[in-house]
């Protein structure tokens, strides 16, 4: 399954707004960024009631290397402009909300918030959901590519 979303060309950090995907399955996140900010660091994070981040579950170093971290990694494409986490093992308890970002010099932050439903679905089966949307190009008009994501065998306990 592919979603295709539009989105508005000011946002520094664009994404889905809400992904749903079966128990047992893997999930990838693409989010798209400036082309200014591709040395920066990127994360992934989990918000509490009040919609803050209180834990970076997972970040790059602003390098393409991916970064693993239990059932999570998360890797930056320069070329792409974008940066998918992909979460695997998917339990019900990952539902919330979460936040793709790119931490910028003097501590302003730029992120876009994605909700994550989870489905009492099928389990065992390493489904895998990949979420597509426009990518900004350097010419400021949406490309719309498709980033895969990719299966690990790691588990994670988030904290809500």
């Amino acid at each position: 399954m592919r979603i295709f979303l539009v989105w508005t060309l000011f946002l520094a950090v664009t994404g889905p707004k809400q992904v749903t995907v079966e128990q047992g399955s893997s999930l990838a996140v693409s989010c798209s960024y400036k082309p200014r900010f591709e040395l920066n660091s990127k994360y992934w994070c989990r918000k509490n009631s009040l919609q803050i981040c209180l834990t970076y579950i997972i970040q790059t170093d602003g390098s393409e290397v991916t970064v693993t971290r239990d059932r999570v990694s998360i890797r930056d494409n320069h070329t792409a402009h974008a940066f998918t986490v992909t979460l695997s093992h998917v339990t019900l308890r990952d539902a919330g909300r979460y936040s793709c970002g790119v931490r910028s010099k003097g501590g302003i932050h730029r992120w876009h918030s994605t909700q994550v439903m989870v489905s009492a679905g099928k389990t065992g089966l390493g489904a895998k959901l990949a979420v597509s949307f426009p990518l900004f190009s350097s010419s400021s008009s949406p490309v719309l590519r498709t980033l895969p994501g990719y299966l690990h065998d790691h588990a994670l306990h988030l904290h809500g």
